[in-house]
C-alpha cells in the first residue's frame, strides 16, 4: 500500500511537470510569439507584389493637383495560378505584342510579376475581360502629368525607391512619400489555391507616417501662360513670375522641358533640360545698371536728373568700353534717367567709377545678388559677386554694366525687381503656402513675412521712372502693354562663345513688372544666347504680361 502511495506521488509530479512544461510551452507560443507565428502563417498564404504607391499631391494656390493626374495600368501575372503556361504566354504575346518565349521564361521563376507597365484602360479591360487564369490587370496613379507642366519645379523621383532627387519632390520627399506600402496580393489555401470569396485583393499597409500633400503659390493658369509661350519663343532659357507685394511665385519654368516619366531619354542630351534654369546663375547684363542706379542714388553719388555726355565709348585706363550705339556715335547730352533708360554703358561706366567697388558691391548684396534667396530651392545658385580689394577700375566698369565675373539667377533678379516695384521693400520669395494631410486638413502653413525695407521710397520711386522710360522711349519699347502700360529693363549679356561665323553670343534679358499704377507681376525673362533683350526677351514679357492680367 505505501509503495503504490510513492508511486502515485511520483505520477503525479511528473505529469504535473509535463502539464507545466505544455502550459510554458502554450504561453510561449500564444503570448509571446502569437503575434510574429500568425503573421508567418498568414504570410504562407498570401502571394503579393507591391504596386506603385502614389506620393502625395503637389497642387496649385487654388488646389488644383500638378502631380497624380492620371491612372496607368500594368499587368500582373499569378504563376502558381496560371493553369497552362504556354496558353498564357500565347494569349498575352497576342494582347501586348511582347515575346513569347520571354513570358514563359518569367512563368518558371514562380514569383509575381509584372510583365508590362503603362498600359492604357482599354488594353486593361481588354486583360481583364479575357479572364486568364493568374493573370489581371491593375490601375497605378501616374505621378507626372503628360503637359509636362511645371516640370522643373516639381522635380522627380528615382523610381527604384520612390525618394524624391530634384525639385519639390526632394526638398519635401519626407512629407510626400510618408511610409507607407501597397501590394497586390492573392489569398491562397494550403495547396496555393485562390480562397473563394477573397481572391486577389489590394492591400494598403500604412506605416508610422501618412504621405501629405503641399500647397504652392504657382497658379496653374498663369504657369500654362507662361510655358505655352516658352514653347513657342525660347528653346533655353527661364521665367518667373512673382507677386512684388509679397513674393509669391506664381509660375516658375526652364527650357529645355523634360519628361519625369521618361527621364533616361534626357541623360545625355547636351542641352541639359535636366537644369533648372529659374535658379542657375548667368551674366545679367545691362538688368544690373539697376542695382547701379539703386546705389548710386541711394549713396547720394548721382541724381535722376544730373546730365552726363556720352560720347558712344569710355576709356578706362586706356581700355575703351563702346556703347551698344557706339556705331550710331553716342547720345551725346543726357541725364542719368535717360542713361538707363537708352542702357548707356558710357554714362553708367562713369557713374560706377564715381561710386567705388565698395559700395557697388554693398548695395548689390543688398539686394540680393551673391548670396541665394530665402527661397533656397534645389540646386539654386549662389551667383557671383567679386571681392571689391580685386577690383581694378577695368573690372569695376565691366561689372557696373553686368559683365566681368559677375552671375545672377532670374529668380535673385526678379527678387532685386520686386523690391523697387514694391516701393523699396524688398520681399521673401514664396514657393510653398501650406502642408495638408490627405484629408484636406492643414498641418503647416508658411506666412508672408512682410519683407524688409532696402532702399527709400524716394529712391524706388526714381527706378520705377526709369524703367517706365525705358519702356516708353528705350530700349524696352517692345516691352509695353497696351493699356495698363509696364516697365522694365533690357540687358544683352555678353557670353564669350561666338557662332560658326565669328559673331559674338549674347543672353537676353528683360525684367519688368505690369501694370504701372499699383503693379500685380514682376516677370523675369532670360533666353540663354537669344542675342539681344530688347528685340528678343522684351516681347516675350510683353505677351505673358498681357495674358496674365486677363486673368482674375
Amino acid at each position: 500500500m505505501a509503495f503504490s502511495l510513492v508511486r502515485l506521488v511520483y505520477l503525479l509530479g511528473f505529469f504535473s511537470c509535463i502539464a507545466l512544461l505544455l502550459a510554458g510551452r502554450l504561453f510561449y507560443l500564444q503570448i509571446l510569439e502569437g503575434s510574429m507565428l500568425t503573421t508567418a502563417s498568414l504570410n504562407s498564404r498570401i502571394q503579393e507584389i507591391s504596386v506603385d504607391v502614389a506620393r502625395g499631391d503637389i497642387l496649385d494656390c487654388h488646389g488644383v493637383p500638378l502631380t497624380n493626374t492620371a491612372l496607368h495600368f500594368s499587368i500582373v501575372v499569378f504563376p502558381d495560378h496560371v493553369s497552362d503556361a504556354s496558353s498564357t504566354a500565347r494569349q498575352l504575346a497576342i494582347l501586348t505584342n511582347l515575346d513569347q518565349e520571354s513570358i514563359i521564361t518569367k512563368l518558371k521563376t514562380q514569383r509575381p510579376f509584372k510583365v508590362k507597365t503603362n498600359i492604357d484602360a482599354v488594353m486593361a479591360q481588354k486583360i481583364n475581360n479575357a479572364r486568364i487564369s493568374g493573370v489581371l490587370a491593375v490601375a497605378e496613379k501616374v505621378r507626372y502629368n503628360y503637359t509636362l507642366l511645371a516640370s522643373h519645379v516639381v522635380g522627380y523621383t528615382n523610381v527604384a525607391d520612390n525618394r524624391g532627387v530634384s525639385g519639390l519632390e526632394s526638398m519635401y520627399d519626407d512629407i510626400l512619400r510618408g511610409n507607407q506600402s501597397e501590394y497586390l496580393a492573392a489569398f491562397v489555401d494550403a495547396g496555393q489555391q485562390l480562397i473563394p470569396g477573397l481572391g486577389y485583393k489590394r492591400l494598403h499597409v500604412a506605416g508610422q507616417s501618412q504621405s501629405s500633400n503641399i500647397l504652392l503659390t504657382i497658379d496653374r493658369e498663369i504657369q500654362k501662360i507662361v510655358e505655352a509661350k516658352m514653347d513657342q519663343s525660347i528653346e533655353k532659357g527661364a521665367v518667373v513670375v512673382m507677386r512684388p507685394s509679397t513674393g509669391e511665385i506664381v509660375a516658375m519654368a526652364s527650357r529645355p522641358n523634360f519628361d519625369a516619366n521618361h527621364l533616361s531619354d534626357y541623360l545625355e542630351r547636351n542641352a541639359s533640360p535636366l537644369v533648372n534654369r529659374a535658379v542657375s546663375a548667368y551674366q545679367p547684363g545691362s538688368v544690373f545698371k539697376m542695382v547701379l542706379a539703386a546705389a548710386a542714388l541711394e549713396t547720394k553719388a548721382v541724381r535722376p536728373g544730373d546730365v552726363f555726355t556720352d560720347p558712344g565709348f569710355i576709356y578706362v585706363n586706356n581700355q575703351q568700353f563702346k556703347g551698344w550705339d557706339y556705331d550710331q556715335g553716342g547720345r551725346g547730352r543726357i541725364t542719368f534717367t535717360d542713361a538707363i533708360a537708352y542702357s548707356s554703358n558710357p554714362v553708367v561706366i562713369q557713374v560706377a567709377l564715381k561710386l567705388g567697388a565698395a559700395n557697388l558691391i554693398s548695395w548689390s548684396k543688398k539686394l540680393g545678388f551673391g548670396q541665394k534667396t530665402t527661397l533656397n530651392f534645389d540646386g539654386e545658385a549662389d551667383g557671383n559677386l567679386p571681392v571689391p580689394d580685386t577690383l581694378y577700375p577695368g573690372d569695376l566698369a565691366n561689372l557696373s554694366i553686368g559683365q566681368g565675373s559677375l552671375e545672377a539667377s532670374p529668380i535673385q533678379v526678379a527678387t532685386m525687381i520686386s523690391t523697387i516695384a514694391n516701393d523699396g521693400i524688398k520681399p521673401d520669395p514664396l514657393l510653398v503656402k501650406e502642408l495638408r494631410s490627405s484629408d484636406g486638413v492643414t498641418i503647416k502653413r508658411y506666412p508672408l513675412t512682410g519683407g524688409s525695407r532696402i532702399l527709400s521710397q524716394q529712391t524706388a520711386a526714381a527706378l520705377r521712372d526709369m524703367m517706365m522710360a525705358a519702356t516708353r522711349y528705350g530700349t524696352g519699347q517692345a516691352a509695353y502693354v497696351e493699356k495698363v502700360g509696364s516697365a522694365g529693363k533690357t540687358g544683352s549679356a555678353e557670353t564669350g562663345h561666338y557662332d560658326n561665323k565669328g559673331n559674338s553670343l549674347s543672353h537676353a534679358w528683360f525684367a519688368g513688372y505690369a501694370p504701372l499704377e499699383r503693379p500685380e507681376y514682376v516677370i523675369v525673362i532670360f533666353v540663354e544666347k537669344g542675342m539681344s533683350g530688347g528685340d528678343v526677351a522684351a516681347p516675350i514679357f510683353r505677351d505673358i504680361a498681357t495674358e496674365t492680367l486677363k486673368i482674375k
